[in-house]
C-alpha cells in the first residue's frame, strides 16, 4: 500500500479529514457536518468517525485506511477519555496505529515550534499545551452554559448579561442592547435569555459579530464584553503555564479570533502582560494538518515536518 497518513479534526460544527501521501500531497481533503455529538456515547462517536474514515479512504482509492491515523476530537478532554476513544477507533481499524487527542491539541501540533500552545476561539473556547510529562493539558472548553468565554457563544451570553445589567441600572439605550433585541427578534431585553434555550448554540452564536459591530459603533457595553473575553482567553494560557506547560508562543484558531482583529489585538496585549516574550500567531493552516502531523509521529517521528503551509 502506498505510504499515507490520515488526519481528522472533529469540531463542534464540522468534521475535516485529510489523507496525505508520502510527498505531502492531499489524496483526500473533505468536510462533513459533525451532526449529533455532544452527549452521545463513546461507541456512537467512534462509529461516526470510523464511518467517515472509511469513506475518505475509499475516496482516496485506498483498499483500507492509512496505517496511521491522528485524530483531534471535540469533547475528549482527559487522558482517560482520549485513551478510551483511541481504543475504540483501534477496534474499527486493527491494522492502523491511531491516537486521539483533544481537538485543541491539533492547533499546537500545526506549529513548527515545540513549545506552542493551541488556543481555539470559535463557537466555544479551549486551550491546550504539552505538560511537563509530555501529556496534553487543557484549560476551558466547558460549554456555553458555564464557560466558553471568548468564543462566539460566550460572547453572546456575556453580551446579553451586559445589557441586562445595564437595564437593572436604568439604561436601555446602548447600541448593544438595541442590536441584540433586533437580531434575536424579541420585544424586550428581558426576553433575551430565553432565546439561548430556544435555538441550538450553533444558530444563536452567529450573533457574536453584532458585538464587534457595536464595538466599532462606540458601545461601552460591547467594549467591556470584548475586553473581558480577551482577559478570559489569556487566563486559559496562564492556567496551563501554572500547571507546568512551557509556552513560548500561542497559536490561535477559530472563526472569532481569526475574523475579529479587535479581539486578537486585545488578547496579544494581555499575553505580553503575562509574559513579554509570549507571541500570538494566527494558525496558518487548517487544524486537520495537526492531525496529519500526529499520524506521522505515530509511525515515524523522523518524518515529522512543519505543517504551517496552507492546505
Amino acid at each position: 500500500m502506498t505510504e499515507s497518513w490520515l488526519g481528522m479534526d472533529v469540531g463542534g460544527s464540522k468534521i475535516h479529514i485529510r489523507i496525505e501521501d508520502s510527498a505531502g500531497q492531499a489524496r483526500v481533503d473533505a468536510q462533513w457536518p459533525t451532526g449529533r455529538w455532544g452527549g452521545e456515547s463513546y461507541a456512537f462517536k467512534a462509529a461516526r468517525m470510523a464511518e467517515l474514515i472509511a469513506l475518505a479512504a475509499g475516496q482516496a482509492g485506498l483498499a483500507s485506511p492509512p496505517p496511521a491515523i491522528g485524530i483531534g476530537a471535540h469533547g475528549c478532554d482527559t487522558p482517560d477519555e482520549c485513551a478510551r476513544m483511541t481504543a475504540l477507533i483501534a477496534d474499527h481499524f486493527p491494522d492502523s496505529v491511531c491516537r486521539v487527542v483533544n481537538d485543541a491539541a491539533l492547533v499546537a501540533l500545526c506549529a513548527s515550534q515545540p513549545h506552542a500552545a493551541g488556543l481555539i476561539a470559535g463557537t466555544g473556547s479551549v486551550a491546550a499545551a504539552l505538560g511537563p510529562e509530555d501529556n496534553w493539558l487543557l484549560a476551558g472548553g466547558w460549554g456555553w452554559l458555564v464557560g466558553d468565554e471568548g468564543g462566539a457563544s460566550g460572547l453572546v451570553r456575556e453580551g446579553i448579561r451586559a445589557v441586562l445589567t445595564d437595564w437593572d441600572r436604568g439604561h436601555s439605550d446602548d447600541p448593544l442592547a438595541i442590536a441584540l433585541t433586533r437580531v434575536f427578534e424579541v420585544d424586550h431585553l428581558l426576553d433575551l435569555p430565553s432565546q439561548l434555550l430556544r435555538q441550538p448554540v450553533s444558530a444563536w452564536s452567529r450573533h457574536a459579530s453584532v458585538i464587534f459591530e457595536c464595538l466599532q459603533a462606540g458601545s461601552p457595553l460591547a467594549a467591556g464584553v470584548v475586553d473581558a473575553a480577551a482577559e478570559s482567553l489569556a487566563e486559559l494560557i496562564a492556567r496551563l503555564c501554572r500547571r507546568g506547560a512551557r509556552v513560548d508562543c500561542v497559536v490561535a484558531a477559530g472563526g472569532v479570533i481569526r475574523h475579529q482583529p479587535p479581539l486578537f489585538d486585545r488578547l496579544a496585549a494581555r499575553l505580553r502582560k503575562h509574559d513579554p516574550r509570549l507571541s500570538l500567531l494566527l494558525l496558518a493552516c487548517p487544524p486537520v494538518m495537526g492531525g496529519v502531523a500526529l499520524a506521522r509521529r505515530l509511525v515515524a517521528p523522523s518524518l515529522v515536518r512543519s505543517v504551517s503551509r496552507g492546505a
